[in-house]
C-alpha cells in the first residue's frame, strides 16, 4: 500500500503550520489588539489612529500579493517565504523605532506589509495544496491551524512581553520568535516541489482565465466583508472586554479560549468541505458570525460570543484556500490566490479602523457590531452561491483521481 499523504508530506505541512502561525496573518495579527492600549496611552493617539495601523499594513498586502503570487510560481514558496520571514523581522523592528508621529508609525506597517508579505497563506496553502488532493481540506484546516495557535499565544506572549519590556520591547520579541523559530523550520522542512498531486496539480484557469469568471469576484466579495467584520471584531476584543470592565488577566485568559477555537473550526471545516457541499459548510460558519456579533451588541453571554468568532475565524482563509484550488485548480493557484488575498488583507485593515472609528464617534462599539453582522450574512449568501460551480469541479478532480 503507498503511503498516504500525511505520512508522505508531513514535513511540509509541519513547516507551513509554523510559518503561517508566525506569519504576517498569524502573530502580528493577533498580536496586534494587544497593542491598541498601551500605544494610545504611550503615544497620545486615538484607538481609530492607532487601528489605522492595519490599514496602512493591508494596503501594502494590497498591492504586493498579486507579485508575491507570481514570485511563488515562478521561483517556489521556500525561497520567498525565507527572504520574507527575514524580511518581517525587520519589520517589527522598524515599527519599534517609531517616534511619536502618527505618520512615521504608518509607514512602518506599510514597510513590514511589503518586506514581510511572502508569509502569508499564499506561500504555505500553494505547497499543502500541491502534496494534498483528496483529503486537501483537512491538510489547510490543520496547517492553517498556526494562525489558531498564533491566537492563543499572541496574548500571553505579547501581553507578558509588553509588561516586562514595554511595546518596544513587545515588538523585538516578535522579531527574535521569528528568526529563532521561523526561519530554521521553514529551511529544514519545506518541500515546495509538486509532491503527489502530478498532472492534477498542474491543471487549472491561468490568472486571465480566473479574473473573467464571476464566481472569482463572488469569492472576493464573500471574504472581502467576511475579513471585515471578523478583523473588527478580533482586533478590538481586547479593549471592548475591557471596557466592559474585565481586567486585562481576565481579558487574555478569554481570548486563549478564543485561539482554541480558532483551530476547532479550522479543523472541523476542514474535515466537512473533504465530505459535504464546501458552499454550504462555508455559508453556514461565515454567517454565524452575526450571532457572535448580536450577542456582543447586547452585552451578555461574552464567553460564547468569544468562542464563536474564534470558530468564524477559522474558517476564513481554510475557506479561501480551498475554494480557489477547487475552482481555478493548481496550475496559477499562487497567483490567483494571491488577488483574492488582497481582498482579504483589505478588509482585515478597513474592520479595526470602522470599529475604532465608530467607538471614537459614538462612544459604543455597538454599530459596528450590526454593521458586522450584516456583513457576514452577506458573506455566507456569496459563498452559498458558489454550489454549482463547487460541485462540477468537485466532479472534475474525482474523475482525475479514479
Amino acid at each position: 500500500m503507498p503511503p498516504s499523504e500525511f505520512a508522505k508530506s508531513w514535513p511540509t505541512l509541519l513547516a507551513a503550520t509554523i510559518g503561517v502561525g508566525l506569519g504576517t496573518t498569524g502573530m502580528m495579527f493577533y498580536a496586534f489588539g494587544q497593542f491598541v492600549g498601551p500605544l494610545s496611552a504611550a503615544q497620545h493617539w486615538t484607538r481609530g489612529a492607532v487601528s489605522g495601523g492595519m490599514l496602512s499594513y493591508s494596503f501594502g498586502t494590497v498591492l504586493i500579493y498579486p507579485f508575491i503570487g507570481r514570485a511563488v510560481d515562478r521561483f517556489g514558496g521556500r525561497a520567498v517565504a525565507l527572504l520574507a520571514q527575514l524580511g518581517l523581522a525587520i519589520g517589527f523592528l522598524l515599527i519599534s523605532a517609531v517616534p511619536r508621529n502618527i505618520f512615521v508609525f504608518y509607514a512602518a506597517f506599510f514597510a513590514m506589509s511589503l518586506l514581510g508579505a511572502g508569509t502569508s497563506p499564499i506561500v504555505w496553502t500553494r505547497a499543502v495544496a500541491r502534496h494534498f488532493v483528496r483529503r486537501r481540506g483537512l491538510a489547510l484546516g490543520i496547517m492553517l491551524s498556526g494562525t489558531g495557535l498564533a491566537a492563543v499565544l499572541a496574548p500571553l506572549v505579547v501581553g507578558n512581553a509588553i509588561a516586562a519590556f514595554g511595546w518596544r520591547g513587545a515588538f523585538h520579541t516578535l522579531a527574535a520568535i521569528e528568526i529563532v523559530i521561523g526561519l530554521p523550520a521553514t529551511y529544514a522542512l519545506l518541500q515546495d516541489g509538486h509532491g503527489s498531486t502530478a498532472a492534477a496539480a498542474l491543471s487549472g484557469d491561468t490568472l486571465r482565465q480566473a479574473l473573467h469568471r464571476f464566481d472569482f469576484w463572488r469569492v472576493v466579495a464573500a471574504i472581502l466583508l467576511i475579513a471585515t467584520g471578523l478583523a473588527g471584531l478580533i482586533v478590538h476584543l481586547p479593549v471592548l472586554l475591557q471596557d466592559r470592565g474585565y481586567s486585562h488577566a481576565h481579558t487574555a485568559f478569554m481570548l486563549g479560549f478564543f485561539g482554541y477555537a480558532v483551530i476547532a473550526g479550522r479543523l472541523l471545516l476542514g474535515f466537512l468541505v473533504d465530505r459535504f457541499s464546501a458552499a454550504i459548510v462555508g455559508a453556514v460558519f461565515v454567517s454565524a458570525a452575526a450571532l457572535a456579533c448580536l450577542l456582543l451588541a447586547f452585552g451578555g453571554a461574552v464567553f460564547p460570543a468569544i468562542l464563536l468568532v474564534g470558530a468564524c475565524a477559522g474558517a476564513e482563509v481554510d475557506l479561501l484556500a480551498f475554494l480557489v484550488s477547487r475552482l481555478f485548480g493548481l496550475l496559477h493557484y499562487a497567483q490567483i490566490y494571491g488577488w483574492a488575498m488582497s481582498a482579504f488583507v483589505l478588509g482585515a485593515g478597513l474592520g479595526p479602523v470602522i470599529a475604532g472609528t465608530i467607538h471614537d464617534v459614538a462612544g459604543t462599539y455597538a454599530p459596528a457590531l450590526y454593521l458586522f453582522a450584516v456583513a457576514s450574512v452577506g458573506a455566507g449568501m456569496l459563498v452559498f452561491s458558489l454550489r454549482q460551480g463547487l460541485a462540477e469541479a468537485r466532479a472534475r478532480q474525482e474523475a482525475k483521481i479514479f
